[in-house]
């Protein structure tokens, strides 16, 4: 009975202390712990007007919210960053500290103390005129607003808008113009959405051949119908936005992509509809190069048009390999898929026999497709095998299945039908072999079409897609 009662005593003792110890730490306020570590890592999006479903600009906005916030972060599913690893490898990672969780949870647990707010921080200012890379060098906007069909099915619609460069001012022009061209290099691009409710993603192109325009007037004047390829020959791609995806510049020397003087920048638009007729005129800008160009980006892509998940399956899994055509750097990395996706993980195999994982996400989500961007690039020699594998979950635990109870879900152009892709971000070290992307994308793109059985080009119309490439590639 003794031990018993010194044993108790003890336990007892013990407790005491801890809650002592405990007593003796400050309690995390939103002035002094909280708002700096939401200002960094997530008013980004939580601000008005941005993607965020409400704003952390002020105390009493997060305070209403406090043990949702922590409940969040402590399961990682904010802020919102997918890759597991490899860890410390992108630029811009947004993951908090364990030490940062715990700050939030405490505060969250202590009933959200505000501290005096008259010494907590500036909420950060917003993006100048909305544009998260500042003021942009030239904005083009869709030409008149563009009724987007109630539905049942998405849409997808290619817009053509003339434009010129000679209102550049004379400093920008003479920066970015590549010696002994007619083309500007281009920075960076940022797609600003006209209506967020229907813009799903969009890709953008420069016409130098007019069809685009062509096809449209065909079409009644405003925008023409077109899935898969944009429906001409594109002289150069600009770039785009799928949702979530963050614009950044490159590091010093390296363009994204080029822009001729003039020409039509054409949008490629994918509309989700929403049941109900909308409208939509979106807008780009476009930064230009302020130092000399030493390389241009370049790309290749893994995919597979080849999709057929049945209902209940939840490891469905698809896989692609390419081989590097000459010795390059890996700059970044942008994986595509939607709402039954699971996973994606990327490796490559190096001539040597040695391997090294590029990207794993083991929680995919379709509202944050971020552009993965390398911190020390990668060196691809010619020969490298990059390898991706693609899982998804076509079951009813999968809480984003659109379908209840689950239903096929095939390759398509809807949102809920499914795609999935991994761009390859590249620089050739040889620019005399630049060329060589072109030819194997081109090449790729032959071979994954020529997979699909005759109901599946129907279905898609890839068939029309495949003749315009004929005809792209000066074939009959």
């Amino acid at each position: 009975m003794r031990r018993t009662c010194a044993s108790f005593a003890l336990i007892w003792l013990g407790a005491v202390a801890l809650a002592a110890a405990s007593d003796t730490t400050p309690t995390p306020t939103w002035a002094h712990d909280v708002a700096p570590i939401l200002y960094r890592n997530c008013v980004e999006c939580h601000r008005p007007k941005e993607v965020g479903p409400f704003s952390l600009l002020s105390y009493k906005d997060a305070a209403k919210r406090a043990k949702f916030i922590a409940k969040t972060v402590r399961a990682r599913i904010m802020p919102p960053w997918l890759p597991d690893g490899p860890v410390g490898a992108f630029l811009g990672e947004r993951r908090l500290t364990d030490d940062e969780i715990e700050v939030i949870a405490r505060w969250a647990a202590t009933g959200a103390p505000s501290g005096d707010l008259a010494v907590a921080p500036a909420p950060p200012p917003a993006p100048a005129h909305g544009w998260r890379l500042g003021p942009p060098d030239l904005i083009v906007r869709m030409r008149q607003p563009f009724p987007v069909p109630s539905g049942p099915d998405d849409t997808y619609v290619v817009f053509p808008v003339p434009y010129t460069l000679d209102q550049l001012p004379a400093d920008i022009t003479a920066r970015a113009k590549i010696p002994h061209s007619d083309v500007l290099a281009v920075a960076a691009i940022d797609v600003h959405p006209g209506n967020a409710r229907v813009f799903h993603h969009a890709d953008i192109w420069i016409d130098l051949s007019g069809l685009a325009r062509q096809r449209e007037a065909a079409e009644g004047g405003n925008g023409f119908v077109s899935f898969g390829t944009p429906g001409f020959p594109p002289a150069v791609a600009l770039g785009g936005r799928v949702p979530g995806v963050t614009p950044r510049f490159l590091p010093e020397g390296i363009a994204a992509s080029v822009m001729p003087t003039k020409g039509d920048v054409v949008f490629q638009i994918h509309y989700r509809a929403t049941g109900k007729p909308e409208t939509d005129q979106s807008e780009v800008g476009i930064y230009f190069m302020r130092e000399p160009v030493k390389r241009i980006m370049n790309s290749l892509l893994l995919r597979t048009f080849h999709l057929d998940i049945p209902p209940g399956v939840s490891d469905y899994v698809v896989e692609d390999t390419l081989e590097i055509p000459a010795d390059c750097v890996l700059m970044n990395l942008l994986p595509h898929m939607h709402f039954v996706a699971r996973e994606v993980h990327a490796s490559v195999e190096n001539p040597d026999g040695t391997t090294r994982p590029l990207l794993d996400i083991s929680r995919w989500n379709f509202k944050w497709q971020d552009r993965y961007i390398f911190r020390e690039p990668i060196l691809l020699p010619k020969g490298t095998r990059v390898h991706c594998r693609w899982v998804f979950d076509n079951s009813a635990a999968n809480p984003s299945n659109p379908f209840s109870p689950p239903q096929r879900i095939r390759f398509g152009p809807n949102a809920t039908d499914e795609m999935c892709a991994l761009q390859l971000g590249l620089i050739a070290i040889n620019l005399d072999e630049d060329p060589l992307f072109a030819a194997a994308r081109d090449r790729q793109l032959r071979e994954k079409v020529a997979e699909l059985t005759p109901e599946e080009r129907g279905r898609l119309r890839w068939s029309e897609a495949f003749d315009e490439l004929e005809v792209q590639n000066g074939k009959p």
